[in-house]
């Protein structure tokens, strides 16, 4: 009995030898967690073009644009170059800004029953300068908005049924001295441009340029254009001055983007604004000097000189914002 009461105590001895519950804990260093580095997101764009376009143009007809109608017809040749013989599927149609007129209100200018010149119309020149040259009798509250809404969607299956095809580039012009009048109807310009940016699957297929009075210095102007030139800084496309003397310029920068060459390159991701690199590969051989511009309301980089050609590819590289 003696030896197992004695084995019993050296048991529980060993055991609280080995067991210490008020013992201090060991101690670890603190940890130090190294700071991850943004992921890098490469894009690789190409430059592509869309085999069919439809372009409209949306011309002022008040009493003050005799000169700048004129203009305009003028230099259509230097746009309908970037087209005729090129191989696109265009049309190319004018409406005018007035929408009390029931002649006008969004409808195709007709000629000889040619609603919109196209690779087939055989005096494209001329045909277009009737368009254009409409007169100077329109309502003197310009509605450029509500025309082109109505032109596109209101009369797409009546009167200008067939002008805007599925899948087509679209791109649209204005061409006032005065801003615009719209109001809210038949839609707002926030509803407008919504409009037109989810007009097609990509933004870089829809445009909306502005050839109007600048806020300051041009006298020929009534008003600033700025409600359309706000459309066309959310939307993409060319902002010219109405008091220009070289339409041939405005119009070939038109005629360019229209082809959908462009000079704009959307980012897939929001990028840390600094790390963006770019370069250009054209048939092998890789530009990096090219000057360009990061516009972040856009998420997009505009090239200020170079227009990379058909079929260049175009490497954006960047550090991620956010992971999320």
């Amino acid at each position: 009995m003696r030896i197992e009461v004695l084995a019993m105590a050296v048991l529980i001895c060993g055991c609280t030898s080995e067991n210490r519950l008020g013992r201090e804990a060991p101690s670890f260093s603190i940890s130090s967690p190294q700071v991850i580095d943004p992921p890098t997101q490469v894009d690789h764009l190409v430059q592509v073009t869309i085999p069919v376009v439809d372009a409209l143009f949306i011309v002022d007809n008040s009493c003050s644009m005799e000169e700048e109608q004129t203009a305009l017809a003028a230099n259509f040749p230097v746009f309908s170059s970037w087209f005729v013989g090129s191989g696109l599927d265009f049309h190319i149609g004018v409406i005018s800004t007035d929408m009390r007129d029931p002649e006008h209100t969004g409808k195709l200018r007709d000629v000889n029953g040619v609603r919109w010149v196209t690779e087939g119309t055989e005096d494209p020149d001329g045909t277009f300068t009737t368009m254009a040259v409409m007169g100077t009798d329109g309502d003197g509250v310009e509605a450029g908005r509500a025309a082109g809404y109505t032109a596109l969607e209101v009369l797409a299956d009546g009167h200008n049924e067939g002008f805007l095809r599925g899948g087509s580039g679209v791109h649209l012009t204005v061409v006032s001295d005065e801003n615009d009048a719209s109001g809210s109807s038949p839609v707002t310009r926030s509803e407008w441009v919504d409009y037109l940016r989810n007009l097609r699957f990509s933004l870089s297929d829809v445009s909306f340029s502005s050839v109007v009075g600048p806020t300051t210095g041009c006298e020929d102007a009534v008003q600033p254009g700025t409600d359309y030139t706000a459309v066309t800084g959310l939307v993409g496309g060319v902002v010219w001055p109405i008091c220009t003397d070289d339409w041939s310029a405005a119009l070939g920068e038109l005629g360019l983007l229209a082809t959908g060459l462009s000079r704009e390159f959307f980012l897939s991701r929001l990028p840390v604004a600094d790390s963006i690199e770019v370069e250009v590969t054209t048939n092998g051989a890789v530009n990096t000097g090219a000057e360009w511009t990061y516009d972040p309301a856009r998420n997009a980089i505009t090239f200020l000189s170079l227009l990379p050609d058909p079929l260049a590819t175009v490497t954006i590289r960047y550090r991620v914002l956010s992971a999320l």
